[in-house]
């Protein structure tokens, strides 16, 4: 669901004559939703679960203090009958295990207004309906804007008052806060094509006219993103290793109204939380198949807890801590020896290290073992630290130890020099 923002004129154009917004009751919904920060992980219906059963990915996403997750609804090739079933037997799952759900439609896919009004309207009284304020949460992804005017052909027929946060893949922060533009604030979706430090300043910018409007703001974060598929997907991304924790700590300070995960499932554009299904079709072989992304969860337990409660950094208690390590498993410049793909766009940011991310009460010893490179070994301070590490082919092993007390042993898996097909996932353990 990557899309270099090239629509993002004519979509500020149209949102802009779709809605005149109410800078008072926006305010009031503001103060109020900014006392309940909340933090929401994307979740790919298209994508589903083993034996089509959200159970385990529904106590995951609670266990790492995920409040609900936002359903993008649509998708290339659907069978929409299917896809309403499926929407169905999870807000019914999401119900038994006191979870919420609410749509994120996908409107490069979804074209019919009506069907957005059904469902909502389908889903406006269940227990599982994510609600803020007493108004449904409805947000969406889009690239090329929507046929249709949100609040006169979709908000004004949902019975009951809806909390708008449209997807964007505009960085015009001014544009995006305009009185114009439809609903309470907008979603911004990741930049993959922009550095960190330029994510940061746009970041900076909107918190800035969120502030400066009083209107909402919800913030996209993606623990990685790479896809490898055709010529017109293969793409890498330029924040590299800083694409999420060096960017949850600058939300933390920023302090967005809500947060976004994205995604839990999207495996071909390798930015997903949740544990791959490798009984799925395909999924042995693929890039996604063999890559934990497990320890992006682990490590989103304390970035969450710190956002719910105010924090502009992360403090970290006995219960909460965890030594990890993420990386490619192979040369970002090194393409695969069978591969009719050039190697990916914005390889060039990517760095040949091993990024170690502690997260600790106390200091605590942390030794890496790369290949066969002599053990590197140093003090981790209480609290958050992310290093990086030049790596050598082989094995990967991390150790953390306080005392006699063991923190971490984890061996991952090799890094080569070169793959059949060009790989630039991370693991993440």
């Amino acid at each position: 669901m990557h899309l270099r923002p090239t629509t993002a004129i004519a979509l500020l154009l149209t949102l802009a004559s779709s809605i005149s917004c109410l800078p008072k009751a926006n305010l009031a919904m503001a103060k109020r939703a900014s006392s309940h920060p909340m933090v929401f992980a994307h979740y790919m219906l298209i994508m589903q679960p083993k034996n089509g059963d959200y159970t385990e990915d529904i106590n995951l996403a609670k266990e790492a203090g995920i409040d609900a997750f936002a359903v993008n609804y649509g998708g290339w090739n659907v069978d929409w009958t299917q896809h309403e079933a499926q929407l169905e037997k999870f807000y019914r799952a999401a119900e038994q295990l006191d979870f919420s759900l609410f749509l994120s439609i996908d409107t490069t896919s979804v074209k019919d207004k009506d069907m957005i009004i059904k469902l909502s309207n389908t889903y406006v009284s269940s227990s599982a309906q994510l609600k803020v304020d007493g108004h449904i949460v409805l947000s969406s992804f889009q690239t090329d804007p929507p046929a249709w005017d949100w609040k006169t052909d979709v908000l004004d027929k949902i019975n009951g008052p809806v909390l708008l946060l449209p997807g964007t893949l505009s960085d015009d922060a001014t544009a995006l806060f305009s009185n114009n533009i439809p609903g309470a604030g907008p979603f911004t979706w990741i930049h993959p094509y922009a550095t960190a430090e330029q994510e940061h300043s746009t970041d900076v910018a909107l918190a800035t006219q969120r502030d400066r409007t009083g209107k909402l703001w919800m913030a996209g974060i993606a623990p990685w993103f790479f896809t490898h598929l055709s010529l017109d997907k293969n793409w890498a991304q330029a924040q590299d290793d800083k694409i999420f924790v060096d960017r949850w700590s600058s939300l933390l300070t920023l302090k967005p109204n809500f947060i976004e995960i994205v995604t839990w499932n999207d495996w071909s554009e390798s930015s997903y939380i949740g544990p791959p299904d490798s009984s799925a079709p395909g999924t042995t072989d693929a890039y996604w198949g063999s890559a934990d992304h497990s320890a992006f969860r682990s490590m989103s337990k304390a970035f969450i807890k710190a956002f719910k409660a105010g924090q502009d950094s992360v403090t970290v208690d006995a219960a909460d801590e965890g030594v990890y390590m993420f990386y490619r498993r192979q040369p970002a410049r090194s393409a695969g020896t069978s591969d009719s793909l050039p190697l990916p766009s914005d390889a060039a940011y990517l760095k040949d290290e091993i990024f170690v991310v502690t997260l600790l009460s106390a200091p605590t010893e942390v030794t890496l073992v790369s290949g066969d490179s002599a053990p590197v070994s140093w003090t981790a301070p209480a609290g958050l630290q992310k290093t990086g590490h030049p790596w050598s082919f082989g094995a990967q092993v991390l150790q953390a130890r306080r005392g006699d007390q063991v923190i971490a042993d984890k061996v991952g898996a090799a890094v080569v020099a070169q793959m059949d097909k060009y790989d630039g996932n991370v693991v993440a353990l």
